[in-house]
């Protein structure tokens, strides 16, 4: 299967990005995005390896999810594709772990 990043999850590494540079050094935001990207590659072989995600459970999809430190990696397995839908902070308000299902 092959893993594709939605525009969102991208927008949210993007963020986590910026956010990490105002307080540390740009090589530590830097690996701290890449290891996020690389907690994914477990998915390729094993793709529902994630615990189903409850705060998502009442939408259509099975939404899961892998954790990397304080951050939740949600994803959805397709027929050929595994989604990466979102990188979400669990220090944040669990409300607000929206999925646009478009």
């Amino acid at each position: 299967m092959k893993i594709t990043w939605t525009n969102t999850a991208k927008d949210d590494l993007y963020e986590i990005y910026e956010y990490l540079s105002e307080f540390l050094a740009e090589d530590k935001a830097f690996a701290l995005v890449s290891r996020l990207i690389e907690r994914v590659d477990i998915l390729e072989k094993y793709p529902f390896s994630g615990q189903k995600e409850p705060l998502l459970s009442e939408l259509p999809k099975e939404y899961r999810r892998l954790i990397e430190g304080k951050y939740k990696i949600i994803y959805h397995v397709g027929s050929d594709d595994i989604f990466i839908n979102r990188v979400f902070d669990s220090r944040k308000d669990p409300s607000k772990l929206k999925i646009d299902e478009k």
